[in-house]
């Protein structure tokens, strides 16, 4: 008796317990699920681009250094488009509508727009910085000379108004930190009466000290904030959106809270629809409503927990984390039906409740935890990566994959035995088979037939496919996730076309010192790198503008030199540079505050940038900052930073962790197959036909285009999870009939005829559950269920043909010999 057989009676032992104590354990059961589950209310979504990093991400802690310093880079841009925007009608509705916008909105800074662009001119050698509309125009003449102060100043092209002054934006700087987060209200420190201190100081049991004092982290502004934002920000461009006054939404904000949108709108479809076909296929398959009402208690006991873990442990449901309830419905369900498959059939000959159940579990219990294990194994890779929501969907999903085992094992059978089960007839034919069993028959005595044939029809197959899956190429276009009629990726899409740039690259030169930033060789390099960085770029990457401090120093130091444009330049003299930024300061003006730090030591360098493949941004960014680095030297330590410069990053740690992942899963996969079959070179031979969905699915991604992106890398790893739990099924039942049995073809036909007609019903569930994703308002998620449900046809044909195939030319019968 080896460890399988002696943990198939374990197995039996254990069933007949819950027996006996089915009432209880239910019981216990329920109470556990709705303590956990009261903390639901408390789960988060997190959309946002920095929720991609862990906390402790080099990254991501700079970037939070970033934001402390000179707020949040996410803001929402809107363009107007119109005829031509100087004219009269048309400022006086960009008025109304600044004003709206400024009055309105919640948990916001300040609105940019033409009505306040800053304005800097000199008058008898006095520096004045004031809006550039005080008062609306009233006459052509005095429109006329509007348009020629704004084509004049360079620091308007490009950003409020475009080369055919068909389109100008209004931008909305949003708050850094949260107004409901804890750490910006006052912190009471109450002390006891009677406590005494050796210096005699009193303290005041109501002293506040504010939350830097105590070391505190401000909470920086939440996701229902920025929601909140864009809902009324939307809401007012309804009023005011028209004939000759085309509004448009966008900018990283805007796109993030579309994501939230479609992410929330999404689960509720994905899950309902999910629900409706199991019910569907539960029902034709069983044909009870037992067999209905208890996989789906399960599988919704096993949701439960799981995000009820992901709410106790401070993990936000993300976009990564959106496939995990459809997947565990899927997966759950699925081994569900391979214990129940095999009860209900065994309970139509014998009638007996208790045996039945023992021999369900006896038969495909150790399958079951072993399929939940690689499962789980193939998920829990995802763990160690450094993109943060894919690391949260390796742990709680492989979790919820563990405690679905737990139900399907413990709760199921419980179940099981306190509800009334009837028995029901099949249709049978003439030799007591059904038309299933005839089906599988016929596969299994063409596969062990002509093994050589599918052996060599599949390697030519594999090789093809993996010549074309070399040609798959890398990349990760979030905005391409939106549909091409999304508001948000046609209003991204205008503004990159006419303004030349949506999103922003920000970089922090740090040159070490107080006042550092008054050296007037520095002031020149980053002059210079504003002129010309634009050399570096490639494809369909460039720079449409850059923002600086320097900008404001040449406007400081025109308008001081009787506004003559000559003096449109950085002085050489650093004390001169010093008075010119007190000057500017005591205007009145806070531009200076976002682009400079205290202590004139760090400066902040905004690159305007188009929306596009982070792949070709990444490339952008390396170069960047080789260049930089030469143009600084050193002068100053040159960072980039931002949520432009985030999104890029996520994508290539994405792809290093996935192809760790790759490997992690595979080889810990194939460790417990070997252990499971009991034979270390079978055991390696059965993972051939499982590496056959990666390449037919990149093969598919080739010839349809579909890009190699954050999620799509994540199908790999699960995709050889559930390919794999096909070959456990296969594989646990092919070794026991054929070591009794001694013959290939009658242990592959009793394997299809056993547990083939369960792998058949959970791949159709785990098909259909994936491709439930087709749903989904974003592509990515359409793409991501084709492909996985693809995968999952493709293992359930490999285990059907080409592994028995592969076990008859193998393995010699020791009957024949």
């Amino acid at each position: 008796m080896n460890w399988r057989t002696k943990t198939e009676a374990k197995i039996e032992v254990f069933s007949d317990w819950l027996f006996e104590n089915a009432k209880k354990t239910v019981l216990v059961i329920f109470l556990l699920v709705a303590a956990l589950g009261s903390q639901l209310p408390s789960l988060k979504i997190d959309t946002t681009t920095e929720g991609f990093l862990h906390k402790t991400d080099p990254m991501r802690v700079e970037y939070d250094i970033f934001r402390d310093q000179f707020g949040r880079d996410e803001k929402l841009m809107i363009a107007v488009k119109t005829e031509n925007i100087f004219d009269l009608s048309f400022l006086k509705k960009l008025d109304s509508f600044h004003d709206a916008l400024e009055s309105e909105l919640p948990n916001i800074k300040g609105v940019d727009s033409l009505i306040n662009a800053r304005n800097t001119y000199g008058i008898e050698g006095e520096l004045i910085v004031e809006p550039l509309i005080v008062s609306l125009p009233e006459t052509k003449g005095e429109l006329f000379k509007l348009k020629e102060t704004v084509i004049s100043n360079s620091l308007y092209e490009n950003s409020l108004y475009s080369e055919d002054f068909t389109m100008t934006t209004v931008t909305i700087d949003t708050e850094t930190y949260s107004n409901d987060g804890l750490s910006n209200e006052p912190v009471n420190i109450e002390f006891d009466d009677g406590l005494e201190f050796d210096d005699g100081l009193e303290f005041d049991d109501g002293l506040e000290f504010d939350d830097d004092s105590l070391g505190g982290q401000r909470v920086y502004l939440t996701d229902a904030e920025n929601d909140e934002i864009i809902a009324k920000t939307q809401s007012i461009m309804q009023r005011f959106d028209g004939e000759n006054f085309e509004i448009y939404l966008s900018g990283s904000a805007a796109i993030a809270g579309i994501f939230k949108q479609a992410l929330m709108n999404d689960s509720v479809i994905f899950i309902s629809l999910m629900m409706i076909v199991i019910m569907i296929v539960l029902f034709a398959l069983f044909r009870r409503i037992s067999g209905v009402i208890l996989p789906l208690a399960c599988v919704s006991l096993t949701l439960i927990t799981t995000v009820s873990l992901m709410s106790v442990f401070l993990a936000p449901f993300t976009m990564a984390t959106q496939i995990m309830p459809t997947f565990l419905l899927a997966v759950v369900t699925s081994a569900s039906i391979h214990l129940l498959a095999v009860f209900y059939k065994d309970f139509s000959k014998t009638n007996d409740k208790k045996a039945s159940l023992r021999y369900a579990m006896g038969h495909s219990g150790l399958a079951i935890i072993m399929t939940s294990i690689t499962t789980a194994v193939g998920l829990w890779s995802f763990s160690f990566s450094g993109v943060a929501p894919v690391a949260d969907l390796g742990v709680f999903a492989s979790s919820g994959v563990m405690i679905g085992l737990v139900f399907t094992l413990i709760f199921l059978p419980a179940l099981i035995s306190i509800t009334r089960v009837k028995t029901l007839k099949t249709n049978l034919d003439k030799e007591g088979q059904t038309l299933m069993d005839r089906s599988l028959i016929g596969i299994s005595v063409f596969a062990t037939g002509r093994p050589k044939l599918i052996v060599s029809v599949s390697a030519v197959l594999i090789i093809c496919a993996a010549i074309v899956a070399s040609q798959l190429r890398f990349s990760h276009f979030p905005l391409q996730w939106l549909p091409e009629d999304n508001f948000a990726r046609i209003a991204t899409e205008a503004v990159d076309e006419n303004l030349k740039g949506s999103l922003t690259l920000e970089v922090i030169i740090d040159t070490g010192e107080t006042n550092g930033l008054y050296n007037p060789e520095l002031l020149k390099v980053i002059d210079d790198v504003s002129k010309n960085i634009n050399s570096i770029s490639t494809g369909n990457m460039f720079v449409g503008k850059v923002i600086s401090y320097v900008d404001i120093i040449k406007e400081t130091n025109r308008a001081l030199n009787e506004n003559r444009e000559e003096y449109y330049a950085i002085p050489d003299d650093p004390d001169l540079i010093a008075q010119e930024f007190l000057l500017f300061e005591s205007s009145g003006n806070d531009d200076l505050s976002s682009l400079v730090d205290a202590n004139y030591s760090k400066a902040r360098l905004t690159l305007k940038t188009p929306f596009i493949d982070s792949l070709e941004a990444n490339i952008f960014i390396d170069n960047a900052q080789v260049y930089l680095d030469q143009k600084f030297g050193s002068l100053a330590k040159v960072t980039f930073t931002g949520i432009g410069t985030l999104m890029t990053v996520t994508f290539e740690e994405a792809i290093y962790s996935s192809a760790f992942s790759y490997v992690l899963a595979f080889s810990l996969i194939t460790i417990l197959m070997v252990l499971l079959i009991g034979n270390v070179k079978i055991g390696l031979i059965s993972m051939i036909p499982n590496i056959l969905p990666i390449i037919f699915l990149s093969t598919i991604m080739v010839v349809f285009k579909m890009p190699l992106d954050m999620f799509t890398l994540l199908i790999g790893a699960i995709a050889l999870g559930l390919a794999v739990d096909d070959t456990v099924h296969f594989m646990h039942n092919f070794r026991r009939y054929e070591l009794q049995y001694n013959d290939v073809d009658k242990a592959v036909r009793l394997t299809l005829l056993g547990t083939g007609r369960a792998i058949t019903l959970t791949s159709i569930v785990l098909a259909l559950g994936f491709l439930v994703l087709t749903f989904s308002q974003m592509n990515n998620m359409f793409d991501f269920g084709v492909l996985t449900a693809s995968a999952i046809l493709v293992a359930v044909l490999a285990d059907f043909f080409l592994m028995p195939a592969i076990m008859k030319l193998i393995i010699k019968d020791k009957a024949s010999m």
